[in-house]
């Protein structure tokens, strides 16, 4: 199988989207979905409503082990082991300023030999350009890098696509309610704004009404061409301590015929991380 690799060749990381791509607020928004279901409730969210129930649709933070399987039309497979943990730093009590960090991320290859040991750290930052770095083990030093468009390590993933989102990305409309995967779902379109420096022009994203996890996703480039869809598979999306969790989450690239899976194997909920867990120094240790 040919590898598409990022870096020039090189390898790094993994998957944020698996969690719905969201930050803090889970059990509230599980609390709230009574009265949200009614017809008349429904029938007045806005797009940036939606988008936004789906963003509270997670853990504070967590850590988790996850296995991605790609394959191309030649029916040939490779797969990648990695470990990733998150941590939302957002205050609600008061509001921040622009460059604030507000989310940390950090990944691990475990698998395969040839990647084993590298990895990445990105600080998303409120309205403004996130500070992103790489450890490839083959180099041995850590780098600053702009992920804008990089694959994940030979899969139809880009850091883009994985990496945890936030509410100002973007601008959202709603669209008409449309069926994804046999369920009735809320169809928001996502237009990413300039300080995202998106790969996309636009997103079009299926949310289950029941569960607020995008169930479908449609990515257009610049050139307005439909590049990729990424699938949940409703029957492994599971309550875990008040989150919809999506278990096995397929990204397909239409122009190449290819597509990867990613399955979620363990995740550990809201573990008490601290700001060691995420020093660039991370990168270098195993």
């Amino acid at each position: 199988m040919t590898h598409r690799r990022g870096f020039r060749g090189a390898a790094a990381l993994a998957a944020g989207a698996l969690l719905a791509a969201g930050l803090a607020g889970g059990p509230a928004l599980a609390d709230d979905l009574g009265a949200a279901s009614r017809p008349g409730d429904l029938a007045k969210l806005s797009g940036r409503d939606i988008y936004q129930r789906v963003l509270d649709n997670s853990f504070e933070s967590f850590i988790q082990e996850s296995v991605l399987t790609s394959g191309d039309r030649g029916g040939n497979e490779q797969r990648s082991r990695f470990k990733m943990w998150f941590q939302d730093l957002r205050d609600p009590q008061k509001e921040q300023p622009r460059g604030t960090v507000i989310a940390r991320s950090l990944v691990q290859y475990t698998h395969p030999f040839d990647i084993r040991h590298s990895g990445y750290l990105i600080l998303s930052k409120l309205d403004s350009v996130n500070d992103q770095f790489v450890y490839l083990s083959s180099q041995r030093r850590v780098k600053r890098v702009n992920l804008r468009g990089e694959a994940v390590f030979g899969t139809d993933f880009s850091f883009e696509d994985i990496l945890p989102r936030q509410i100002e990305d973007a601008e959202y409309q709603r669209l008409a309610d449309a069926e994804a995967q046999g369920l009735d779902c809320f169809v928001v379109e996502a237009i990413p704004k300039q300080h995202a420096k998106s790969e996309y022009s636009r997103m079009y994203v299926y949310v289950d009404k029941q569960r607020y996890v995008p169930l479908l996703t449609r990515y257009w480039d610049d050139r307005d061409t439909e590049v990729k869809e990424l699938k949940s598979e409703p029957e492994r999306i599971e309550h875990i301590e008040g989150v919809w969790v999506p278990r096995r989450m397929t990204m397909r690239h239409l122009k190449l015929e290819s597509y990867t899976t990613l399955d979620l194997e363990k995740i550990h909920p809201n573990p008490a991380l601290t700001k060691s867990t995420f020093e660039l120094r991370r990168l270098e240790t195993h």
